[in-house]
């Protein structure tokens, strides 16, 4: 049984808490909240409630993995930490200083939650099993209302980015964006590979409030692949107009994740994600913000 740390918010820690029994050959044991929530409704009694120093250096033998949902600087953090002491680490989200953590003999797992969505995986298993032959074009649409927690251009595009990456197993040749002058919450770019493929993704942060579109199609020589979620959507009819309810998929793409995580640990599978995936896609990251900014395409060599 591999003891799980969990450093967090602490309505993140309600979230991974729903996860336990979900989790096959793993269990919280030791929480380090980020904030000062509510804790005794996260895990309950399932996981002593600690801080972070004392995590590191009063309860190492409570745990054999951590797990840190947090944003790119104090994950990047303590991910280093984890390093030093050498206990396995799944962190995220990392971002720009991803490259500084360095290579280590520590599993260090970048958080990719993104590449764990079913529908996700279904297309990237017909990719790998030739029913779709070589990928040509990547389309995907992300719309989403403005939120009161407004993240960064960085954090919104990433995800896309790191799928697109994944999918043509390379970085993008050329690279070339639009960002709307009136709405810096509107970009569009263009990514082009060496085998003649592309990526055309638009990505939308300031819809008005309600829910959000997602959609992914992969247009290969033999066949194509979408997903979106469409089938997450039920009617309720309850007099009048019907009204639209999303359905929850019970964060199956955090318990894909997880579980992964878990069997790399015990060595029963290999892992998926690497941390130079998540400094790749980084790299693209800037050069479509370099693109947006010169309005000029961006190519490999020009890359710095």
């Amino acid at each position: 049984m591999i003891r799980l740390a969990l450093i967090g918010s602490s309505e993140k820690a309600k979230i991974y808490a729903g996860l336990s029994t979900r989790l096959h050959r793993a269990t919280w044991t030791v929480f380090a909240p980020l904030d000062s929530g509510d804790v005794s409704k996260a895990f309950g009694s399932l996981a002593k409630v600690t801080t972070i120093d004392d995590l590191f250096s009063q309860k190492l033998d409570d745990f054999d993995a951590v797990v840190v949902d947090a944003d790119a600087d104090v994950a990047e953090r303590i991910a280093k930490e984890a390093m030093n002491l050498s206990k396995p680490a799944l962190v995220g989200m990392l971002g720009q200083g991803a490259e500084t953590i360095g290579a280590g003999n520590v599993l260090l797992m970048p958080a990719h939650p993104w590449r764990f969505i079913p529908s996700i995986q279904a297309v990237r298993r017909s990719v790998d099993t030739g029913k779709l032959g070589a990928p040509g074009l990547l389309r995907i649409h992300r719309w989403l209302p403005l939120s009161k927690i407004k993240s960064t251009t960085i954090e919104r595009i990433l995800p896309d980015i790191d799928l697109a990456c994944w999918f043509f197993n390379e970085v993008p040749d050329s690279v070339w964006s639009l960002q709307s002058a009136v709405n810096d919450d509107y970009i569009q770019f263009h990514l082009g590979f060496t085998n003649g493929g592309m990526a055309m993704i638009d990505l939308a942060a300031s819809l008005p409030s309600g829910g959000d579109y997602y959609s992914l199609t992969m247009i290969g020589e033999k066949g194509a692949a979408y997903a979106d979620d469409h089938h997450n959507m039920n009617l309720l009819y309850s007099g009048g107009q019907p009204s639209a309810i999303r359905s929850n998929q019970g964060h199956a793409e955090l318990v894909h994740q997880l579980q992964e995580f878990v069997d790399v640990i015990d060595g029963k599978y290999e892992q998926s994600v690497y941390l130079a995936d998540t400094i790749c896609a980084v790299q693209v990251v800037d050069q479509v913000l370099e693109s947006a900014n010169t309005r000029e395409v961006v190519k490999k060599e020009q890359r710095k």
